[in-house]
């Protein structure tokens, strides 16, 4: 049986914006053969398409979901589980012994072995890779040999005791296509052992097609991710059956979906939202009981409330549950407008001060509760000027030390804590790389975190640096980041987890 999508027009649209929006989809939209082929509406893909080494947020990573596997995969309780590495041990946390599963094909014919493991980390450790994401991301990574086809050594230039959690990034490339395509040629081919190979990608999205020899065979004859920026034109996109399948919607789009009988679902991201004091910059903001007063002022309850259908929780620490150290026992910070105010006055601000903001959205209400924020610190005499900018603007402006102002939006990303402590150490982390925090007290603490041998060892050093910065607050901290997906009532196996969508399961049941 061969699905076609049925495109119907939604009440809950204008009708110009829906024929201005179709029109433009469907001329995108490419034509597939395959029976069942799952169709999926994105705000963004990567700007370096297949590239193994490139891309580490959701939703740009989602098709390379589906190309690539990983050494290893995080569960979603934070436990790491198997990839392309079934078991790993080490002595000393800094030679790694891994065993690697057998059977395995790259969606070229080419069967996975050791050589495959120890190619990717030359790849890594050339030149160019000290621009690639996964490449930054595994700097202690130094050398790898081979034991046996599918037995491999790793040797780090420092010890990593979560070497295991931190490889669950790490995805493995075809050596040989990657060696001998170029850079633009692998990059719209590329090769993995996943579950679906590319047959095209270009700007308006990617077709991909089932690889059957894969070790996780998917139920799926195809994939299609279609890039649809703008969240109102997702949400119509799935309501007029243009697609199956949406990320990046908000909660009060529940209503539609579930009126053309589908669902709305919300999906706990691996990241905590927080606003960053540039404490490098000098200003109010260095002082601690100015931090611990924009703190108090925020009412996280009342924002989660009402503009994340209460969904979210508050955090009290740079780590979400789940994460490798997240301490369930320290409290969230307290509303209390008028602490808030007593701390001001102790700093010196009795009459409240004026701060400047850069704020990016990431979707789910991100500029609404930035206002309200807003408006809560402007109760304790705090004006805020927010100043919008693009997600990837805010970033280079943060971490090449170009920003002026006193927070920035932020995220803290993964289930290692500390590795986002790299960019608040106080000499920054490359040459060309500023902090944006410096906390001397914490260096003690985070170096012991960092060189313990096993994660036994690093977990109450880890819950010492959370604990630390609950009371010396690097920003205001938020809670952790979630997500809405849309789906038809046709999708079946829908289960990401640590944001990482699992293509092989999904299947679509008429």
């Amino acid at each position: 049986m061969i699905y076609r999508h049925t495109v119907k027009l939604s009440p809950f649209i204008p009708s110009i914006f829906v024929g201005l929006f179709l029109s433009a989809l469907m001329a995108a939209q490419p034509v597939l053969s395959a029976d069942k082929i799952l169709s999926i509406g994105t705000s963004l893909i990567g700007p370096n398409r297949g590239h193994a080494y490139q891309g580490i947020t959701m939703p740009a990573i989602m098709p390379l979901n589906a190309i690539y596997d990983t050494v290893t995969v995080i569960e979603n309780d934070g436990s790491v589980g198997p990839g392309l590495a079934l078991s790993w041990e080490s002595d000393d946390a800094v030679i790694w012994r891994l065993k690697l599963r057998e059977g395995v094909l790259f969606s070229n014919g080419v069967p996975f072995t050791a050589d495959a493991i120890v190619k990717s980390v030359e790849h890594m450790r050339t030149l160019e890779a000290g621009l690639w994401s996964i490449s930054t991301t595994l700097y202690q990574v130094a050398k790898a040999r081979a034991l046996d086809d599918h037995t491999v050594e790793i040797e780090l230039n420092q010890r990593d005791a979560l070497f295991p959690i931190h490889a669950a990034v790490w995805r493995i490339p075809e050596p040989g296509a990657w060696e001998t395509m170029s850079g633009p040629d692998y990059e719209s081919n590329p090769v993995g052992t996943g579950p679906f190979q590319v047959t095209k990608w270009n700007q308006a999205g990617v077709d991909m097609r089932a690889f059957k020899g894969s070790w996780r065979a998917p139920k799926l004859d195809g994939l299609s991710f279609i890039v649809i920026p703008d969240q109102t034109a997702r949400l119509q996109a799935i309501l007029s059956g243009a697609v199956d399948f949406v990320v990046g919607l908000g909660p009060d789009d529940a209503a539609p979906i579930e009126a053309d009988a589908g669902r709305l679902v919300l999906r706990n991201l691996a990241t905590v939202q927080f606003l960053g004091f540039m404490t490098v910059n000098g200003g109010p903001v260095v002082d601690r009981r100015v931090r611990l007063a924009l703190n108090h002022a925020v009412n996280r309850d009342a924002i989660i409330q009402a503009l994340l259908q209460g969904v979210a929780k508050p955090l009290s620490q740079l780590a979400y549950p789940g994460a490798f150290g997240y301490d369930p026992d320290l409290p969230p910070y307290k509303y209390d407008p008028d602490l808030a105010r007593a701390l001001l006055a102790e700093a010196g601000y009795p009459n409240g001060l004026d701060l400047v903001a850069s704020v990016a959205s990431r979707g789910a209400n991100d500029l609404l509760f930035f206002q309200q924020i807003a408006l809560d610190l402007a109760k304790v005499g705090v004006n805020v000027e927010m100043q919008g900018k693009p997600a990837y603007r805010n970033m280079q402006d943060l971490f090449f030390g170009k920003t002026t102002s006193n927070l920035n939006s932020m995220l803290v990303r993964g289930p290692d804590p500390v590795a986002a402590y790299r960019h608040r150490v106080c000499q920054g982390i490359l040459p060309d790389r500023f902090p944006y925090h410096c906390d001397e007290a914490l260096l003690p603490l985070l170096e012991q975190a960092r060189t313990q041998v096993s994660a036994e060892a690093a977990l109450p050093f880890y819950r010492a640096v959370l604990a630390h910065e609950r009371d010396n607050p690097p920003g205001i901290i938020l809670w952790q980041g979630v997500d809405f997906d849309g789906l038809t009532a046709e999708v079946a196996g829908y289960a990401p987890v640590q944001d990482v969508m699992n293509f092989e399961d999904f299947d679509l049941i008429p």
